[in-house]
């Protein structure tokens, strides 16, 4: 073949297969290198931002508000008790309990028991707070006899619980020394009782009374405790 139609033949097949491409780093025609043209890529769409966290008021915890205290079964907010209350009241407890009078109850101010046992509640009694609960509670006396000779005379407390008389405490005055008054001296102190009653001397015999004492009493656990006293002469 000729030089003429070689290079004929050349030209034409470089006009049919176009212009190869370069790959990184190869030379072209011109001496100038290559570059391989990159892959575009994806830019990720940008995501909104989240809204600017406003901080949020600060919630105040509600002061606590004191809550009153209730009062107990015979706290302040019972209803007095009254001195007609006791003609039904209980005996059960309180100190009584030496009587052999267990679970017994006044029956329109008496009780009798099967061993001739009398108790029988005297008219004298005085309404006051001597338990320091805050309620009206109830002191009266008893007259106990037990089928002798003997009149024992006992001073009960009778504290409020709930309005109900309930014995609480006792102090025995002896026998036969009958109760004139049971007080609660409006100037006195808080939580004791006024008790005047007729009595005796150490010497005098049990069949006379030549005193009449008056007695203050405060109640002490299951006692009725005399604080003091004064005698003044007494003639029947």
């Amino acid at each position: 073949m000729s030089r003429v139609a070689a290079a004929g033949l050349v030209a034409g097949l470089v006009v049919a297969c176009g212009p190869k491409d370069q790959a990184a780093g190869e030379v072209d025609g011109s001496g100038k290198t290559g570059t391989a043209s990159k892959s575009a890529t994806p830019t990720p769409a940008r995501t909104p931002g989240s809204p600017k966290k406003t901080p949020g008021t600060p919630t105040k915890a509600p002061s606590a508000t004191p809550s009153s205290k209730p009062s107990g079964g015979g706290g302040g907010g019972a209803k007095a008790l009254t001195c007609a209350q006791l003609q039904n009241a209980s005996l059960d407890g309180g100190g009584l309990e030496g009587y052999g009078i267990a679970g017994a109850s006044l029956s329109g101010g008496r009780w009798e028991g099967p061993d001739g046992v009398v108790i029988e509640l005297q008219p004298q009694c005085a309404v006051g707070d001597i338990t320091g609960d805050g309620a009206a509670d109830a002191v009266g006396a008893l007259k106990i006899s037990t089928g002798g000779t003997g009149r024992f005379y006992t001073l009960v407390t009778w504290r409020n619980d709930g309005g109900t008389p309930v014995p609480a405490a006792t102090a025995e005055l002896g026998d036969r020394t009958p109760v004139v008054s049971v007080d609660f001296p409006s100037a006195g102190p808080p939580r004791q009782v006024t008790v005047v009653y007729r009595t005796r001397g150490d010497d005098d015999p049990a069949a006379v009374v030549t005193l009449t004492r008056t007695a203050v009493y405060e109640v002490s656990g299951a006692s009725m405790v005399e604080l003091h006293h004064s005698d003044a002469p007494y003639t029947p």
